[in-house]
């Protein structure tokens, strides 16, 4: 007997219930947003309910409409990967604006690798050389996943 699938994925489905309940107006807003029965949405997310599960097109729109962070960490997790915030707001997709983001990406990696080096003389990093290079690492892994997004428009 083949499983369902919104159990088999349960921890998926807790997280896209809780963006769809986080929604403004609860699950019942969303699935007017989405044009679908209030019910018919609820119980399609909920991974204790026999139902199927909503189309994949449905769980896409309801993860952009409700921001669905949780979905999206859990998405990712099933393929080892994580999630990051990247900041795309005024995306400069200009030939000018892309260089202007390449050359901060190198000025990221410089600094990081800069330090990175420095603190790498003795042959180790302690606890205190990780801390300070931690926010270097995520603001280099940023800018270089802003600039693929913006390369790959």
């Amino acid at each position: 007997m083949k499983r369902n699938p919104k159990q088999v994925h349960r921890a998926l489905f807790l997280a896209l219930q809780a963006d769809a309940k986080n929604y403004p107006g609860g699950i019942r807003a969303l699935a007017e947003a989405l044009d679908l029965n209030g019910s018919t949405l609820a119980n399609g997310l909920n991974p204790d309910h026999d139902s199927a599960p909503p189309t994949f097109a449905t769980i896409v729109e309801i993860i952009l409409l409700a921001q669905a962070k949780r979905t999206m960490f859990q998405l990712c997790s099933l393929t080892g990967q994580t999630t990051m915030d990247v900041d795309m707001e005024g995306a400069d997709l200009s030939e000018e604006g892309q260089v202007k983001h390449f050359l901060s990406l190198v000025a990221s990696a410089s600094a990081c690798l800069n330090t990175g080096s420095k603190y790498l003389e003795d042959g180790k990093f302690d606890a205190f050389e990780r801390k300070n290079l931690a926010p270097l690492l995520l603001a280099l892994h940023q800018v270089t996943a802003s600039l693929y997004k913006r390369f790959s428009e």
